[in-house]
């Protein structure tokens, strides 16, 4: 079954935002047909074949935050008939006009002064100043016993306000997950953009694809965002610990939450509950997260061993610093000795230099440096990435299940997941080949001409214009490159950032430097030093240059 394309609707349509969710209802009722019941088909075919305005006004509820509204505030040049398209939605069965309300419901819908009248007609005992604060009339109006929810005349006979609240709100965050993925985006992201100011590569969205293959995975992911919610209300004892998940990608995301509840737990001082959700979590930060707390209760020569059986088998390099750090602080706590942390000898220079009245540091090192047959570019992390990205392009894209949930994503969803590399073997194996072919030059630059604009993760196409990218590719030896994209690939997310910010290239001897600057008061960090380090050990010319400012 062909999924239906989307275009962004024009934003001079002035039911734009409508169009834009008829084509993304569509898209979900077709790509995923069979993990819907069919009263939900039903209703949203149904919402479908309502009046233009009708249509339109269940939009704009739908985006708004809640799902009680005031109905003097909905207001809409392009829905003139706001009553008749309220009693078409409610006869619909999309809306429910006049629904019970629990008290603190009313108060919050109301404004200060209508909570005096408030006060006044459910106390007429009482005195309540025009001037009285919102938050002191509802403590008096919600002191008591509870009360069962009525309609709002139940409440207040006359008042100054009617409200409608939505009865689909379930429906729409089934959809908004199965088109986005997740629930941290809103509607507003695509049904108020102009999406074509972006362009976004094709990705064939087939139903091998498909992120979610069965019903059960879109019900497993809303019950992990519910508990992620009731999170945020409540301390992690009384969260329930979610389920295991089949699906791969899902229960990743399970074993995230599991390492947040360890987080939430360890910041409300519930150390054993902290360290039972680290110790189920396979997230890659839980068992760092483990150890450091198991350094204040257990045994230093337990946290010993703990530490050097994980550094046997992480690979990630910046999660090994800090297991390290850890075996380090534990073994001389346990007297026993440990090789020291190995620190790279980095060639360092000194540079003193008049400060500049405008620019930073790394402008006014560039600057001293360049000259007629060296050309010094500030890149930082964005040639490198760039180059990545160029090079392995077809693995970023490649519709892999779990990565790709509508055709306006800048990358996929699976990017920083520790599997991202695994899932696309073959492809990423093809781009190192073309680096032991030599025939990465001409592809490089072939894509960036092709690919020019596109929206992707790892490049900023105004930093990476073509004359820096044919100067580096005709320098930098592809063995330097293999080095550099293959520790890029043991942790994308962290590897991403800390490179050198200054690539000094001279075509007169075909050859290059790599520069990490530093102003006076500043210092490595860890992810400098490790890429520091790698470029070191596999031979490429990097040093740091330590700047001052001379004095006036």
């Amino acid at each position: 079954m062909t999924t239906p394309s989307i275009t962004p609707a024009p934003l001079d349509d002035p039911f734009y935002y409508l169009r834009n969710m008829q084509q993304i209802i569509r898209f979900c009722l077709t790509r995923y047909g069979d993990l819907w019941l069919a009263s939900e088909r039903d209703q949203l075919a149904g919402m479908l074949a309502l009046s233009e305005p009708a249509q339109g006004l269940l939009v704009r509820l739908v985006m708004r935050k809640g799902h009680l509204f005031r109905l003097n505030k909905l207001v809409y040049a392009e829905i003139p008939n706001v009553t008749s398209a309220l009693h078409e939605l409610a006869g619909a069965g999309l809306v429910t006009l006049e629904p019970a309300l629990a008290l603190s419901e009313v108060c919050a819908l109301a404004r200060r002064e209508e909570c005096v009248q408030l006060a006044r007609h459910r106390h007429p005992e009482q005195t309540f100043a025009a001037s009285a604060r919102k938050q002191d009339l509802e403590e008096v109006l919600l002191t008591g016993p509870a009360q069962n929810p009525q309609p709002l005349a139940g409440w207040w006979p006359h008042a100054p306000f009617a409200v409608v609240t939505l009865s689909c709100t379930a429906l729409f965050t089934r959809l908004r997950l199965m088109f986005f993925g997740n629930l941290h985006q809103d509607w507003s992201e695509f049904v108020l953009t102009e999406l074509g100011l972006q362009c976004f590569e094709p990705v064939a969205l087939s139903e091998h694809s498909r992120p979610f293959q069965h019903r059960d995975d879109v019900n497993a992911m809303l019950a992990l965002f519910e508990l992620q919610e009731r999170m945020q209300d409540t301390c992690a004892q009384n969260v329930p610990l979610p389920a295991p998940v089949a699906c791969e990608w899902i229960e990743y995301r399970r074993h995230k939450l599991l390492f947040q509840l360890g987080r939430q737990a360890e910041r409300e001082g519930n150390t054993a509950l902290a360290l039972a959700h680290y110790e189920q979590s396979r997230h890659r930060e839980a068992r760092i997260r483990a150890l450091r707390l198991r350094e204040k209760c257990d045994d230093p020569a337990k946290v010993a061993a703990l530490a050097q059986q994980a550094l046997d088998e992480i690979t990630q390099p910046e999660a090994r610093i800090s297991l390290g750090r850890i075996l380090q602080r534990s073994a001389k706590k346990a007297g026993m000795v440990v090789p020291a942390l190995a620190s790279p000898a980095v060639p360092v220079s000194h540079l003193p230099l008049p400060k500049p009245d405008s620019g930073g540091v790394e402008a006014a090192v560039a600057a001293h440096l360049a000259n007629e047959q060296v050309r010094v570019f500030h890149v930082e992390n964005r040639l490198f990435n760039g180059l990545f990205a160029l090079l392995f392009w077809p693995a970023l894209f490649a519709p892999v299940r779990g990565a790709f949930f509508h055709p306006f994503q800048a990358g996929p969803a699976d990017l920083y997941r520790p599997g991202f590399a695994e899932a696309r073997r073959e492809l990423i194996d093809e781009g190192f080949t073309q680096l032991a072919k030599g025939e990465y030059r001409a592809l490089i630059m072939a894509r960036h001409q092709q690919k020019q604009g596109i929206s992707c993760p790892f490049i900023h196409w105004p930093a990476l214009p073509a004359r820096l990218v044919e100067q580096a590719l005709n320098i930098i030896p592809a063995a330097h490159l293999e080095a550099v994209f293959r520790h890029l690939l043991l942790d994308l997310r962290h590897h991403r950032r800390g490179m050198p910010d200054l690539i000094e290239l001279n075509a007169q001897t075909n050859s290059y430097r790599l520069i990490e600057v530093k102003g006076p008061g500043d210092r490595l960090q860890d992810h400098q030093r490790l890429w520091l380090g790698t470029m070191l050990e596999q031979g490429l010319p990097v040093s740091v240059c330590n700047v001052s400012w001379l004095a006036d």
